[in-house]
């Protein structure tokens, strides 16, 4: 019997009792929603989390820089030095896109009558496309930027005026009244540096560019070209090995009781820090890994994936197998579907043994009538859990998007990736192939002549 007539009498077969074959698609259909809804609900949760602290960096990006120790500490002679060879063995890690090293120096800064505190962060300029600084308003710098600076749009908050007789704070409540970012577009900061030798210098700085409020990590900082912020570090560093406390001080590094900066001399050849970029995100947790296994201090946001994966995991297996276990009560009646039907047609099958069917024709025929009922109960499935997951999505992850201080539209509750939905329909097929084996493998022993006769 060929393959197109065994499905086209299996479809005919099931819908001679069309209530009984409605029935037991629906208890599919109840079964593939339970499990890609459940499913759904682990997925969303690692997906909005990802989306959430790539509000507060990229996961492509680490941050490194030169590791600390206690006197004593057996691991100091692991302790590396963030330099020019450190750099260039960095860039020739497999998956590392870029690195730019970076300096940091803070002082106090002005801006018209504001008076405030910044970070100044030099960079390569060429690299802050690759290390995605997405700007806003304004430009980026070019490597012919000399003073010329962009800052982070939370810049403008570190900015007060005295005559208010408050200092601003990095704690908003929502409907707050807030300065806006482009009050720096354009204008120009005077940050005064102070070094141990009570030497004082003014540096104009022209703010060319204002980044986007996507990422929080360059929020509160201010980049420039990375050259030019060298010099300032420089001047910084002058006389820093006479009274080194108060020159940590003046940069912004808090003095810890017991550490001691990693390797001997002055600091002038080593980086405040680096920025990497990786390829993808798996990358990123096994060079970050890779780092701190060199000595270095590598974080990035990417490192706080493995453990909501993990639970996501579980919670996954536990969702999942809630559902499993209606999807094996759906089983259970597609058996009991397809023994009744076997009861019901002991004379056909009878008759085609008679005319010649093979006992695989016989077993493929009961076979394709469950495969069907799991087949439509799981496409019927797919549908019903997608309309679910809107109406979880529309109205539960919209009640607690505000809640959790999120982006309208950001946290999903629900997610189905086209794997799941594969998964589903192969697996609500699978369970109908499996519960037609035992009425399949019953209706091939049936005796033409017996059959024939009670039929």
């Amino acid at each position: 019997m060929k393959s197109y007539d065994l499905f086209t009498l299996a479809n005919r077969n099931l819908w001679r009792r069309k209530g009984r074959t409605v029935l037991t698609v629906l208890g599919v259909l109840i079964g593939t929603t339970a499990i890609v809804v459940m499913m759904s609900l682990g997925i969303g949760l690692v997906e909005s989390q990802k989306k959430q602290m790539a509000q507060w960096g990229s996961l492509n990006i680490i941050r490194v820089s030169q590791s600390w120790y206690y006197p004593g500490d057996p691991d100091t002679d692991k302790q590396r030095k963030l330099n020019d060879e450190a750099i260039a063995e960095i860039r020739g890690i497999p998956g590392v896109e870029t690195v730019s090293p970076a300096y940091d120096v803070g002082g106090e800064a002005k801006l018209g009558r504001k008076t405030g505190y910044i970070s100044l962060i030099g960079i390569e300029t060429g690299a802050m496309d690759l290390l995605e600084f997405d700007i806003a308003h304004g430009r980026l710098l070019n490597q012919d930027d000399r003073f010329n600076v962009v800052a982070g749009a939370m810049v403008i908050h570190s900015f007060w005026d005295p005559r208010q007789r408050h200092e601003p704070r990095k704690d908003f409540r929502p409907g707050e009244p807030q300065a806006d970012p482009l009050e720096l577009l354009n204008k120009r900061i005077s940050m005064t540096l102070i070094n141990p030798r009570q030497q004082k210098r003014i540096f104009n700085l022209n703010v060319v560019g204002i980044l986007s409020e996507k990422s929080m990590d360059h929020a509160w900082s201010v980049y420039g070209n990375i050259t030019e912020i060298k010099k300032m570090r420089d001047f910084m560093q002058q006389g820093s090995q006479d009274n080194p406390i108060v020159y940590e001080k003046e940069i912004g590094i808090p003095r810890m009781p017991g550490i001691i900066k990693p390797g001997p001399g002055t600091q002038d050849d080593q980086y405040s820090f680096a920025l990497v970029r990786t390829r993808d995100v798996v990358y990123t947790r096994t060079i970050s890994k890779d780092l701190r296994d060199r000595g270095f201090n590598a974080h990035s946001i990417a490192d706080n994936l493995e453990g909501i994966e993990n639970a996501a995991r579980q919670i996954q297996a536990i969702l999942g197998g809630i559902g499993a276990i209606t999807l094996l009560v759906a089983a259970i009646g597609i058996t009991n579907t397809m023994i009744m039907s076997i009861y019901e047609r002991t004379r056909e099958i009878a008759i085609m043994k008679v005319v010649g069917a093979s006992f695989a024709d016989v077993r493929t025929l009961f076979l394709a009538e469950s495969s069907l009922i799991g087949l439509m109960g799981g496409i019927f499935g797919i549908g019903f859990s997608y309309f679910l997951s809107f109406l979880l999505n529309k109205y539960v992850a919209a009640y607690m998007n505000p809640g959790m201080g999120m982006e309208p539209g950001l946290f999903q509750i629900s997610l189905i990736p086209p794997r799941l939905v594969l998964f589903a329909v192969a697996f609500s097929m699978g369970i109908g192939l499996l519960s037609g084996l035992y009425p399949a493998n019953r209706a091939i022993k049936l005796d033409p002549i017996t059959a024939m006769r009670h039929g």
